[in-house]
């Protein structure tokens, strides 16, 4: 993700990562986990395939029951054993709707005991005022709400009705002083609303947003259209209001764009912000965060379901990520020396690192170019 908000305050962000610089990923605070020195990844669980909700532009194959060879309990405690072990910095903790498995509270708790820090991604419309208790208790400090379920409303995507539904889940997590911020869809479909869609979650008292887009068919042409008109609206919204915090999903050409904007007037603020997204390192799959599904694979990313490189029940999720023989691994973390087309030319390559799950599906080559590049000109 590119944080919009933290970027454009690059001096402040700046000394906070230089300030963290030599600490443990444990010790680091959660916005800046991207930044640390951590062997271990970011692990971006999805613990049950089970939702709540059955939305038409669900990524994760999510359903309405869960599936019968989910990890078991005892599976997921002894995973939740072997990251703490690995000393990993942060577990994102998704679904289906992770509120649907039964055990959760029990895994969740059993976490925090380990000294983990647990964020969990949420649709939250199974969120009480003792369910919000129960999160507070068990170590979660931050739910992230994910909007597609309760904003399909009438088979339509209302992003504003939406957000009133689900203010009262708001309201619990708040008074169970749990931090919570929101994922917003966007695409054709809504893009013209973007502007009445950002007022309603002000008016939610939320301090915290991201955007993720919508990609259809692959017309990438309509895409990177998409994507300019996002950027535009987002960072002018993000200069005008500081106190909200304005994040970007899935293109980390967002920063190269933004660091172009900022680049026309301030082109010293836009040097110092050049080395931040430098030391972030552009997209971190495989790198940085992996994704471990409710069977127990793992993949380079939780978009990059198509490749599998091993299985929690067959090995320690540290002997597949630490394999030095795993080629896609060693290509994911030197990518800068693999890419190819465009992006293996291009001179702001190291910011952004391309999209490997976009471009083997377009190519069947995870280092050919991005097919997403909203870029233009030479950058």
């Amino acid at each position: 993700m590119i944080n919009i908000s933290r970027m454009l305050k690059v001096k402040e962000t700046a000394r906070d990562v230089e300030k963290h610089h030599n600490k443990g990923a444990d010790e680091v605070p959660k916005h800046l986990v991207r930044y640390a020195n951590s062997k271990a990844p970011m692990v971006i669980w999805n613990i049950t395939r089970k939702c709540n909700f059955s939305c038409d532009m669900c990524h994760l194959g999510s359903a309405l029951e869960a599936d019968s060879d989910e990890l078991t309990t005892k599976e997921a405690l002894e995973f939740i054993d072997h990251m703490a072990s690995m000393k990993v910095p942060l577990v994102s903790v998704y679904g289906g709707e992770p509120l649907t498995r039964g055990d959760f509270f029990t895994l969740a708790g059993h976490a925090h005991k380990k000294g983990l820090r647990i964020i969990l991604s949420s649709n939250v419309a199974l969120i009480t005022e003792k369910t919000a208790g129960e999160i507070a208790e068990s170590g979660i400090s931050y739910v992230g709400i994910d909007m597609d379920g309760l904003a399909q409303v009438g088979g339509s995507m209302d992003v504003i009705a939406g957000l009133k539904k689900a203010l009262p889940m708001m309201d619990y997590l708040r008074d169970a002083m749990v931090g919570c911020g929101v994922r917003i869809t966007i695409g054709s479909f809504n893009l013209s609303q973007m502007p009445s869609i950002i007022k309603a979650v002000e008016n939610t008292g939320l301090k915290r947003f991201a955007i993720c887009q919508h990609i259809e068919d692959g017309d990438w042409k309509a895409v990177k259209e998409e994507r300019r008109e996002i950027l535009d609206f987002l960072i002018d919204y993000a200069m005008k209001n500081p106190e909200m915090e304005v994040v970007t999903e899935n293109f980390y050409a967002d920063g190269i764009y933004l660091l172009q904007r900022v680049a026309k007037r301030e082109p010293e603020r836009a040097a110092e912000m050049e080395r931040l997204l430098a030391k972030q390192g552009g997209c971190p799959a495989g790198d940085r965060i992996v994704n471990v599904d409710y069977w127990g694979n793992v993949h380079l990313c939780p978009y990059w379901q198509s490749r599998t490189i091993g299985n929690i029940r067959e090995q320690k999720l540290s002997d597949i990520w630490f394999d030095e023989e795993n080629d896609i691994l060693t290509m994911m973390r030197d990518k800068t020396n693999y890419l190819k087309g465009k992006c293996g030319s291009c001179r702001s390559k190291h910011l952004c690192m391309g999209c490997g799950v976009r471009a083997e599906e377009t190519c069947g080559d995870p280092s050919g170019e991005d097919p997403a590049c909203f870029i233009k000109g030479k950058h």
